[in-house]
């Protein structure tokens, strides 16, 4: 399969999606006056990452390898983070704020926030390559029922 072509779909999807946690977050803030704070910036990788493995299975008829899916999980939280960020810094531009975000960058300091890139890049990591997985094993399923359903 041309990962080329599930990358492109995965960084669609990914910028789809934190547009949608954006207006999401936006409406609850307003309306509920609830906050879900950056807790809700893990369906950023989540959603693409469940689509790349449906996109996949339904393509290739199959699960993906273990390796593959773990190095192609890699480069999807690569592309997340690249989105994310271009996407926060076009917001922080837009609507202010850059002197907050500078003052919380300097307020951790270098090797504190090598540690939380790091532990942010595991737990992304793990939760894209799981989901991958299960949108792939979903997908299967998904055809499996339907041809089911198409025999006599």
């Amino acid at each position: 399969m041309d990962t080329g072509y599930l990358l492109k779909r995965y960084a669609v999807v990914s910028v789809i999606t934190m547009f949608a946690v954006l207006v999401i977050s936006y409406l609850l803030e307003v309306f509920v006056g609830f906050d879900i704070g950056s807790g809700g910036s893990i369906a950023t990788a989540l959603v693409p990452a469940m689509d790349a493995g449906q996109t996949y299975a339904r393509r290739v008829k199959k699960q993906p390898e273990s390796g593959f899916a773990w190095k192609l999980s890699a480069v999807f939280v690569v592309i997340n983070a690249a989105l994310g960020l271009a996407f926060s810094l076009v917001f922080v531009m837009a609507f202010g704020g850059l002197a907050d975000v500078s003052e919380l960058l300097s307020g951790v300091g270098p090797v504190g926030w090598v540690i939380i890139i790091a532990i942010a890049f595991a737990i992304y990591w793990l939760a894209s390559r799981f989901f991958f997985g299960f949108g792939a094993k979903n997908e299967l399923k998904m055809q499996e029922k339907l041809a089911a359903k198409k025999q006599p």
